[in-house]
């Protein structure tokens, strides 16, 4: 049994990322299971010089210890994904051999003009899946002669449900809702969605808490799960924090960051007190430590408190 924190290096991790790294800390220390700390810089084009051991600093200062990581190892070393490349390679070869996965070479305006694809989920059109067949991959291959292909997963007619820990009952049709996804990019890297499947699978990682901005994520991770053989862990879809208009934290817009904080003259209790206070956890904004915390919790009251913040 494992929990994990898995922040990507890509600038400063800001409230909410620090929010959420006390709520994955929280659930794996009231459960007494190790805590893993991974690096999600996969798209290294993305990744800001420096990011990844300001993060250690950040969250030791504030108390978020972890069990195995960059700076410590552990038995499911290396803990970085850019170092991962030979265990997605493998994972993306089973697939391949049991023809889980095809080559497209359609463009995004492909994409946006099939008239089979009339439907869109958050992160754009769902793909028609005009390359699974291979005539039609050969005609759109020779329309595109110099496009390398990006390889889709071939997703069955099925319906992933499962019990969010915070959310409740969550159903998805992975043909009418998602369509066949990208597990490697044209660029030869390999997508979100096959990595952290592999890493959260060979790591033994057990419960997921992460933000409820990944939860779209959630069924095409655990069709991957299953396919490839994994256990498929407990998942905690806990809230965003969100800015004084509504909109939630984000790196690109300058959240704040624990350096703001810092600079302000903020202890480390007060800033745990703060990230505490806003999903509920103490009654009052005030200084405390991540010890004096967890020993003031319980699993159950961790989990009715986000309930209560959806």
């Amino acid at each position: 049994m494992s929990g994990r924190y898995a922040p990507s290096p890509s600038g400063p991790l800001h409230l909410g990322n620090l929010r959420t790294a006390l709520l994955a800390w929280l659930q794996a220390r009231l459960t007494n299971q190790p805590l893993i700390l991974r690096m999600e810089d996969l798209d290294l084009p993305r990744v800001k010089p420096g990011s990844s051991e300001q993060i250690l600093k950040d969250l030791r200062w504030l108390g978020l210890e972890w069990d195995e990581g960059p700076d410590i190892g552990g038995p499911s070393a290396p803990y970085e994904q850019s170092a991962r490349n030979p265990q997605y390679q493998q994972a993306f070869q089973q697939l391949l051999d049991n023809d889980l996965v095809y080559p497209c070479y359609c463009s995004r305006r492909d994409i946006q003009q099939a008239a089979s694809a009339p439907h869109t989920h958050e992160h754009g059109p769902i793909y028609p899946g005009t390359c699974r067949d291979p005539t039609k991959r050969a005609a759109i291959k020779q329309r595109h002669p110099d496009k390398i292909a990006a390889w889709r997963y071939r997703v069955p007619t099925r319906t992933i449900e499962f019990e969010d820990c915070i959310i409740g009952h969550i159903s998805q049709s992975l043909d009418r809702e998602v369509g066949d996804f990208v597990i490697k990019r044209a660029d030869g890297l390999f997508a979100y969605q096959l990595a952290v499947v592999v890493d959260d699978g060979m790591m033994g990682i057990t419960d997921v808490v992460r933000g409820a901005d990944l939860l779209d994520s959630t069924a095409r991770q655990i069709e991957l799960f299953e396919t490839l053989g994994y256990p498929v862990p407990s998942f905690w879809h806990v809230p965003l924090m969100l800015d004084d208009t509504g909109v939630r934290l984000s790196k690109r817009d300058g959240a704040d960051s624990l350096e703001m904080w810092q600079q302000q003259g903020k202890s480390a209790e007060m800033v745990i007190g703060h990230l505490a206070f806003t999903v509920g956890l103490i009654d009052e904004e005030r200084a405390i430590s991540t010890l004096e915390l967890v020993q003031g919790l319980t699993l159950d009251l961790l989990r009715d408190k986000l309930i209560n913040r959806l």
